[in-house]
């Protein structure tokens, strides 16, 4: 990265800004699990502070050793700008953090620090009782920031302290792990910019500041442009190396059964299918298969969607079924319904046959019905699921389904239901308020659960306002369906789910279904369902009618809305809302794109400190510290410039290839040092026509074993600098002489 020329002050500040850079970055990757907010700004600033104090310390206090001329003294003192640099993280942390309120204090007391522990504490209960990304408040900032200048001062400690640079990843972990863990990923421009300066740092080969060099001799100009040639293909080569994994990981995405991260919505990539149970709101949707799942025969019509399970508890990010149950023995002409069945029409016939479906429960139609299947299977009435059998290619069932009145004014008119609460639980998200009051304004003055049911439908399936895609935008208030209905783009599940919560906040009994679309009918008559027809819709419950079935995922991926949804006539529902009937319950922002902060939620009348961010006067500090970090580091490259440091081997290895070069030798690039002599005495004999002298062969062998020391061993023993000087002058004389007579 830098030329091999370069002094010990370069390459010590150099170390510790890649160390910085590194920590940086990485530190960023935890914005995919915790909002970003100004504990961001807060972190930068406080990595910008301590590595600001390790560099300093660390140059003068080995710039102190090298004019002391040893190497004990250097190595006792690197634990110096480490534990500096502990002081003033500690310092930082506990004026950030330790507060009464979310003002930075100068001054630190032991009620900072109770302070910071109990916030801590708080923060662990945040990461146990929430899912991610969580708010940055100040409990959850001071776990991120403090976290990350601990990291820090791990990595200076390698890098700068025990010159192990190939280590420094290993702390850097720390910050890693939690996005991998919870997101399966880590954010491109963080991977490639981390190993891209852990890279760097390998280059920097050698003990720092072991090259001090002697100014009034600079190397030959064809030795310096080397030098930068080689600093500048190694940068590139080392961003080229980091891009090139980042695109590579990025890429291997892509392949069947690598897609998807840790979650999966449906589980349909491989050989055979199974709907997943885990829904996770927040996790994109993957590739769904094109295997048939069923193929059955029926009414012309088709027999409407398939559900295979419901789901009634959410948690805010997922739902969750609980423990599989066994169901009960029924016979063929049973009619499975959890309740006493409603009157229904004339039923309809449908013959099932099962395709590349491998499942422990019966895809269903929603409406009453009878089910001749195997004797293995039982009917759950709670979840009013077939289940306790697995599915295989071939196997066949059928259904005899009587169609329920559904028409809107049996719904408007059904009377109030007396269910269990679970089925009106609202989860306790910082935003469920902000939620309910959409729901009320979205409604209106809808006087009846259908009309309102109906309202949330339309408004949710209207293109105007939501997009459809399988690509999730990342949220940023902590609280996913809030997140949905901000940047209103999604799939089945995050419909689903959004018109589940709101129509809860009405007090209005609401379930998940997961099943299949009708699929598509072939020339011979034959439905058939493919994995690519998985899907998600909430079910409503009405008295004397039972559970039926509402659409909110756009029509471009389900079709026309049921029906019994979209009256007509004197008996129409309550029309949902236009964009100018009411206001907008999006956050206001101070710029395109910009996301607001989300909330908290406490006890009343108890409020939570937020993290406000960095007052004026903490930058200012900051610029000065860095300024005067600049200052030092300008001043002690013009004092170098008038002082004559001693020889050392590097320096004296690269005088010996100056005086070669200019007579015209070269040493092939993989010669190593230990070849080198010999190498040089061969090009030297081929080149003057006769051999050197002993002399001055081993004068060749006593600097390139030097120089090796210098380079790879942890305690080189190195000729005093006058030998090096004497030994340096004499060989590059001798060799020039011998060379100008050629």
């Amino acid at each position: 990265m830098i030329p091999a020329h370069a002094g010990p002050v370069v390459r010590t500040v150099t170390t510790g800004v890649l160390v910085a850079v590194a920590v940086a970055a990485s530190m960023l990757a935890l914005t995919s699990v915790v909002v970003a907010d100004a504990w961001v700004r807060a972190g930068l600033l406080g990595v910008a502070l301590v590595s600001a104090t390790t560099i300093t310390v660390r140059v003068v206090v080995e710039r102190r050793a090298r004019a002391r001329r040893t190497t004990s003294a250097r190595d006792h003192g690197s634990v110096l700008p480490t534990l500096a640099g502990a002081v003033v993280a500690a310092w930082y942390v506990l004026a950030r953090y330790g507060g009464p309120t979310s003002d930075l204090s100068f001054v630190v007391t032991p009620q900072h620090v109770e302070r910071a522990f109990a916030r801590l504490g708080e923060a662990g209960e945040i990461a146990r009782s929430e899912v991610a990304p969580v708010a940055g408040t100040l409990p959850i900032a001071l776990l991120a920031v403090g976290g990350t200048l601990l990291v820090l001062l791990l990595a200076d400690v390698l890098a700068g302290g025990l010159r192990r640079p190939a280590a420094v990843g290993v702390p850097l972990l720390a910050l890693w792990g939690p996005p991998l863990v919870l997101t399966g990923e880590i954010p491109w421009g963080v991977f490639v910019v981390t190993v891209t300066a852990l890279l760097l740092l390998l280059t920097l080969d050698g003990p720092v500041g072991a090259r001090a060099r002697r100014r009034a001799e600079r190397p030959p100009a064809p030795v310096r442009r080397a030098e930068r040639s080689r600093a500048l293909v190694t940068t590139v080569a080392a961003f080229g190396v980091a891009v090139a994994a980042g695109l590579l990981g990025s890429a291997s995405g892509a392949l069947p059964g690598a897609a998807g991260g840790w979650y999966r919505a449906f589980t349909t990539t491989g050989d055979t299918i199974r709907l997943a149970e885990d829904l996770d709101i927040l996790s994109s949707l993957t590739d769904r298969s094109d295997a048939v799942v069923l193929r059955y025969t029926g009414p012309e019509d088709g027999a409407g969607p398939l559900r295979s399970y419901t789901a009634t508890a959410f948690d805010g990010r997922r739902w969750q079924r609980g423990e599989d149950r066994d169901g009960q023995p029924f016979e063929a002409d049973d009619v499975l319904w959890p309740e006493d069945p409603p009157a229904t029409g004339e039923p309809l016939e449908l013959t099932l046959t099962v395709g590349e479906l491998r499942d422990d429960k019966l895809p269903l139609t929603i409406d009453p019905r009878t089910v001749d299947a195997a004797a293995s299977w039982g009917y759950d009435p709670s979840r009013d699921e077939v289940v306790g059998g697995l599915t295989d290619t071939g196997d066949t069932y059928a259904m005899s389904v009587g169609t329920r009145d559904l028409s809107p004014e049996a719904l408007r008119e059904a009377p109030p239901a007396q269910v269990d609460p679970v089925l009106t639980e609202v989860p306790d998200t910082a935003h469920a308020e902000d939620i309910a009051q959409t729901a009320g304004e979205v409604v209106g003055d809808a006087a009846t659960p259908y009309d309102q049911a109906v309202a949330l439908q339309r408004w949710l399936r209207d293109p105007g306002r939501f997009t459809y895609s399988t690509t999730l935008p990342r949220g940023g208030t902590g609280d996913p369906v809030w997140d949905f209905l901000q940047h209103r783009t999604g799939y089945c599940i995050q419909y689903a789910t959004t018109m589940v919560v709101m129509a809860r906040s009405l007090g209005i009994p609401t379930r998940m279904a997961v099943g299949y679309l009708p699929g598509d009918r072939s020339e011979d008559g034959e439905w058939q369902i493919t994995g690519q027809d998985s899907h998600a819709w909430p079910e409503v419950y009405f008295a004397g009618t039972g559970w039926v079935r509402f659409e909110p995922t756009p029509a471009q991926q389900t079709g026309s809305a049921p029906e019994y949804t979209v009256p007509r006539g004197d008996g129409a529902a309550a029309p949902a809302p236009t964009a100018d009937e009411r206001p907008e319950r999006r956050p206001e922002s101070a710029a395109p794109g910009a996301t607001t902060a989300p909330s908290q939620s406490v006890p009343a009348g108890q409020s939570v400190p937020r993290d406000e961010g960095v007052p004026a006067w903490v930058w200012l500090v900051t610029g000065t510290l860095v300024a005067g970090l600049g200052g030092a580091v300008v001043l002690l490259v013009v004092r170098r410039r008038r002082d004559v440091p001693d020889l050392d081997p590097e320096r004296a290895w690269q005088e010996v290839i100056g005086a070669l070069h200019a007579g015209g030798v070269q040493l092939a690039p993989p010669t190593t040092l230990r070849r080198a002599p010999e190498a040089i005495a061969a090009q030297v004999a081929d080149r003057t026509g006769s051999p050197i002298d002993d002399d001055l062969l081993a004068g060749l062998g006593v600097l390139a074993e030097a120089t090796e020391q210098a380079r790879y061993a942890r305690d080189p023993e190195l000729p005093t600098v006058d030998e090096l000087t004497a030994l340096t002058s004499t060989v590059t004389r001798e060799l020039s002489e011998k060379l100008g007579r050629s």
